[in-house]
């Protein structure tokens, strides 16, 4: 590799002769400079890769082909993917038909109502396709409606933490999403007992046996939900305060749901009695009469990466895996289209794991070199250039506005970036701006640790948190004169 004579002295002082031998004959050494050795931790696993994006040389590297549970910095992945094999025109719908005949505002037939998995449906919008239909002078519907989706009947991806589920952050990816499958709900006390509440009416039945404990009498007060069949929970354990707390309590059977909310919705604006059912295809007499258009792909791109969206991520990766291998496709084939999308860029992904599109799962293993060579592809083609625009911005938006040290300066608008965040996980994947010269998106990084204990996480500093201000610090910087003439001569 060839070492600039002024650009990484500083990072190089130190190396012995020998030293100097390795890190120039082998392209894989690691380039640890003096200031990072007392910021590696001991009792966790950390990779980094820091490069600089206009010369393309690797100023850092520190484990960079360890294999490392990549969080929701594999949504960067995901919306490569997403762009490149469905295409910017793409969107989701759910659309209406009928096989039968209107007369006399009486609709002779069925109604089948096809849903694709829009990870942004919500019931007002159902509700507003019904009063469509009634505002074209239907009042009375005398045959079923069938709602219509992929048989995909695995709604969790491999890997996923059986304790996650029944939380919203890990609802279930199915074709049937209403509001996020996801219901938020208070836990209220009534004297002696608990309520659980939902806010918005919802089919859905929590029994409480919880109890508050604001005097925390209780060594291990935690609560526990547990899943039952046809979306109903038992809430047992207690809870170490005294205000009402608010849940998100996700949807465990996601076409159940639907069902019954959409039922509801049917009866309340026409004569209809029913029956609801579900069928996986449309017949080819039916005529479309409604279609309801999700938002564009770039925009659920957006949301996804600056809120770390998953269930945006996991019904992308499914649309994905289901352009290239059919309707009824899961979490399977959307994980094999991730890892042949990436190796038409040159990615070799023969090393990974891939599992969701989320991050979500426990099974997903990304090599830091790996996550630099995609942002490299997303840096230098035109077409994904735009990505780096809706990342997160350190103390700006997303999920690093108030995250620290990010939320003040010297970082503070200075990194655009996807987070990681797990229990035992905490990584950091994008650009930082030259700081004396205020280049943007100058250096390419990727900052990885596993391994944290979750109890010392609540009080222990990061390896991201501590290595970016010192990176930041120490990162060589050209001149203003020298750039300028270096961005005229390209």
């Amino acid at each position: 590799m060839t070492i600039r004579s002024n650009g990484l002295r500083r990072w190089t002082q130190g190396l012995t002769g020998l030293g100097w031998l390795l890190l120039s004959c082998s392209p894989s050494a690691a380039i640890l400079p003096n200031w990072l050795q007392p910021l590696l931790p001991t009792d966790s696993q950390t990779a980094l890769w820091v490069q600089d994006t206009h010369s393309g040389e690797v100023l850092v590297s520190h484990n960079p082909d360890v294999l490392m549970l990549p969080a929701s910095t594999q949504k960067l992945l995901t919306a490569v993917t997403a762009w490149q094999v469905l295409g910017e025109d793409f969107r989701f719908h759910t659309r209406l038909y009928t096989t039968g005949k209107t007369e006399n505002g009486i609709l002779n037939g069925d109604l089948y109502l096809q849903f694709d998995g829009d990870p942004r449906l919500t019931r007002a919008q159902l509700a507003q396709m019904a009063a469509k239909l009634a505002d074209s002078g239907i009042q009375h519907i005398t045959g079923k409606l069938v709602l219509v989706g992929s048989n995909d009947s695995q709604w969790q991806a491999p890997g996923w933490v059986w304790d996650d589920l029944g939380i919203c952050y890990a609802a279930p990816v199915s074709s049937f999403v209403i509001d996020q499958n996801c219901v938020k709900a208070l836990l209220l006390q009534r004297d002696q007992t608990t309520q659980v509440k939902p806010l918005l009416p919802a089919p859905i039945s929590v029994r409480s046996n919880a109890y508050f404990d604001p005097q925390k009498q209780q060594a291990f007060c935690q609560l526990r939900l547990q899943l039952q069949p046809d979306n109903h929970y038992q809430l047992t354990g207690c809870y170490a305060g005294s205000a009402p707390l608010p849940l998100a309590i996700a949807v465990n059977d996601p076409s159940r749901y639907a069902a019954d909310v959409v039922s509801a919705i049917y009866q309340q604006q026409f004569a209809f009695k029913g029956p609801v059912s579900i069928a996986t295809d449309i017949p080819p007499a039916a005529t479309l009469l409604f279609d309801n258009r999700s938002e564009p792909l770039s925009q659920l791109i957006s949301e996804m990466l600056l809120d770390s969206d998953n269930l945006i991520a996991d019904t992308l990766l499914k649309q994905a895996g289901q352009q290239r291998f059919g309707k009824h496709a899961g979490f399977a084939a959307g994980s094999r289209t991730v890892k042949e999308t990436l190796e038409q860029f040159g990615i070799s992904m023969s090393s990974s794991n891939i599992a969701d599109g989320s991050g979500l799962s426990r099974y997903n293993l990304l090599s830091a070199r790996q996550l630099a060579q995609l942002l490299q592809q997303i840096q230098r083609r035109p077409a994904l250039q735009w990505l780096t625009e809706v990342l997160p911005k350190a103390g700006i938006s997303g999920t690093l506005q108030y995250k620290r040290p990010f939320n003040r300066s010297p970082l503070r608008g200075a990194v655009v970036a996807k987070t990681g965040s797990m229990s035992g996980v905490q990584n950091l994947a994008g650009f930082l701006s030259g700081d004396a010269t205020h280049d943007k998106n100058r250096y390419l990084f990727v900052v990885l640790e596993n391994g944290l204990n979750p109890q010392a996480e609540k009080h222990k500093r990061s390896f991201m948190a501590a290595v970016m201000p010192a990176l930041q610090q120490h990162l060589p910087v050209e001149p203003a004169a020298a750039l300028s003439q270096q961005k005229g001569a390209r």
